[in-house]
């Protein structure tokens, strides 16, 4: 079965401290984003940016580095 989801967002997610569904707002560090409550900041949820397309390069210079070819 295919990728139905290329890119989701959560706009409201379940905060443990607020007991309630609240917005969501994003702190983006690198690769990683963590989903914060809007009201009071506690980190509901973690997600990461995979760039797919690294997959086949760092296969290839990984087994360069073992054969000894480039």
């Amino acid at each position: 079965m295919g990728r139905q989801f290329n890119e989701f967002k959560a706009s409201e997610l379940f905060c443990p401290r607020c007991q309630a569904c609240q917005p969501v707002r994003e702190r983006t560090e690198g690769q990683a984003t963590q989903l914060l409550c809007s009201r009071c900041g506690t980190v509901v949820g973690r997600h990461t940016t995979v760039d797919h397309r690294l997959g086949p390069k760092l296969a290839r210079l990984v087994s360069g580095f073992f054969t000894g070819k480039k």
